[in-house]
């Protein structure tokens, strides 16, 4: 089961400061990072454990539909007005279907553990439920046993406040993702090789990877590691350097330099412009380093593309709005749209 909700504990008052509006204009776990979401990357990591349903708890008026992109019909996605009763609910229904464990998991945390050993781990304590735990303290995930959950309200039960789980230490990398910062450690130790998650598309050169459609002017820099996402336009004189990431459909026009900094979707950034250890998207852009919101008036300096609005538009006409019910639709993943191929000159891509 893969939740994401705005509040604690499924993270992210990280997408706005105190008494600012939201930096970027999709949760975190929405976000396409080195060109899929975490959510995507969550499901598949489940698939590949061969778990028997994949259930996505999500709610209305964030979550785009393109963040569930994972084609497989164990998948299920369910637009919900109240994360933990739809949470309740389904650990209820697993157990009446003949389903004894689920895994739990926030669509913002970022963990490389072994969930297989989770399991094993889990069945052997025989609580009710096991959570996940590194050096820094509590993570979420979990491991519950559907049987024995039922009746028990689902957050006192993941929460553990009466003592009856277990803890499970996980070794390997993690990133809780609750603020803009945390993407960018992401992407940063992604493109270096300090975990393991890759970036979507193909490694022209040593450490610089392209997606499909890119379209990158012969006079424009690429300094390895970055990442061009999948139908982005990187003009001449351009210069991307220090583990940038450009992701799909964005615009880099002339002469502007990107440096330890991404660029999220859908964003065109102007002309002779210097954007440095920042996030981005549309016409807000987080500096990092002041831990400071900017949102530009000038359209010509940045903005979203014209495809943003449609593609939200498109996810409202697909029935995500908010609801009485805690569970109102099911609506099945789909693929991806085609891009077509990418397209590079002569650039003088540095590795």
């Amino acid at each position: 089961m893969v939740a994401g909700v705005e509040h604690e504990p499924f993270g992210s008052a990280a997408l706005q400061g105190v008494g600012r509006e939201p930096v970027l204009a999709e949760p975190l776990a929405c976000a396409d990072i080195l060109g899929r979401s975490l959510t995507e990357r969550t499901i598949e990591r489940f698939l590949d454990a061969d778990v028997e349903i994949v259930s996505v708890l999500a709610p209305s008026e964030k979550f785009l539909k393109r963040a569930f992109s994972s084609a497989s019909e164990k998948v299920k996605v369910q637009i919900v007005g109240d994360v933990w009763s739809a949470m309740s609910h389904e650990l209820e229904r697993f157990s009446q279907i003949g389903i004894d464990h689920s895994f739990v998991s926030s669509a913002s945390l970022y963990a490389e553990t072994d969930v297989l050993d989770l399991f094993y781990f889990h069945r052997e304590s025989r609580r009710r439920a096991t959570r996940g735990q590194d050096s820094q303290g509590p993570l979420d995930l979990w491991m519950v046993d559907c049987a024995k959950a039922r009746g028990f309200d689902p957050e006192t039960l993941l929460m553990q406040e009466d003592g009856s789980g277990s803890s499970y230490f996980v070794a390997g990398y993690v990133n809780r993702m609750r603020h803009p910062r945390d993407l960018r450690r992401l992407v940063s130790d992604a493109l270096q090789g300090h975990c393991a998650m890759r970036p979507a598309g193909r490694e022209i050169k040593p450490g610089i990877w392209v997606g499909e459609g890119a379209d990158i002017h012969r006079r424009s820099r690429i300094v390895a590691p970055a990442y061009i996402g999948c139908a982005s336009k990187v003009r001449e004189d351009t210069l991307i350097t220090r583990c940038s990431s450009i992701e799909r459909d964005c615009y880099v026009d002339c002469g502007t330099a990107i440096e330890d900094s991404s660029i999220l979707t859908n964003t065109h950034v102007g002309m002779w412009l210097d954007v440095s250890h920042a996030v981005a998207q549309g016409n807000k852009l987080m500096s990092l380093g002041r831990d400071v919101m900017l949102e530009v008036s000038d359209s010509s300096i940045m903005r979203f593309n014209g495809s943003f609005r449609k593609e939200v538009k498109r996810g409202l006409d697909l029935g995500y709005r908010d609801a009485a019910q805690p569970v109102v639709a099911e609506v099945e993943p789909q693929e991806l749209s085609a891009q077509k191929s990418w397209q590079l000159g002569a650039s003088p891509i540095q590795g």
